[in-house]
């Protein structure tokens, strides 16, 4: 009988350890840990964009290049840096007020380059006039040339004004933008 009971002792024994193995029930999920404090930069904000006023250009400094007529007008202009023009943008927009306005309505609003063609007579010679603007660290040039010499001197009515877009920020939907559009989009005054 004591061999009986060992048996029975060691049979119990082994049970209990083959059924204390068996997997539990699946607990309730802890709390999510908190967040670190690292993560993906945000695009630049608007307050960024920075805008000159309206201006006009006086004087124009007339320069003769290959017998080609240029004027030549330089705004000083300290918000172009060396760091926007390496990683930002600069647009120059115009009003060209000066001239008729079959040619250029009034409060017409053109980025630059911009080339205006016109004639003065049925079958003449067409003139073509060209306005562009070249962003330096500091300044702002704009430029005129009409390819047939006509000018000697330019209207002070032209008005001219940049938009600085800094680095950071996606220029390829920017150019995409009308005028209008591109300042509701960074609220400036138009």
């Amino acid at each position: 009988m004591k061999h009986n009971i060992t048996i029975f002792l060691s049979s119990l024994l082994i049970l209990s350890s083959v059924v204390s193995c068996k997997k539990g029930d699946v607990g309730p999920q802890g709390p999510q840990g908190q967040q670190g404090l690292t993560g993906v930069q945000g695009p630049t904000g608007t307050a960024n964009v920075k805008y000159s006023a309206w201006f006009t250009a006086n004087p124009w400094v007339k320069d003769t290049v290959f017998d080609i007529y240029e004027f030549n007008y330089n705004k000083a202009a300290t918000e172009i840096t060396q760091q926007v023009l390496d990683s930002g943008t600069v647009l120059t927009f115009a009003k060209l007020a000066g001239y008729n306005t079959l040619i250029w309505p009034v409060g017409q609003v053109g980025q630059m380059p911009i080339t205006v063609s016109y004639k003065f007579s049925t079958g003449g010679i067409t003139y073509n006039d060209t306005w562009s603007a070249l962003a330096t660290v500091g300044n702002l040039r704009i430029r005129f040339i009409n390819d047939q010499n006509y000018y000697g001197s330019i209207a002070a009515t032209h008005q001219f004004r940049y938009i600085i877009v800094p680095g950071g920020i996606s220029t390829g939907r920017i150019a995409q933008l009308s005028y209008h559009d591109l300042c509701k989009q960074y609220n400036i005054p138009e």
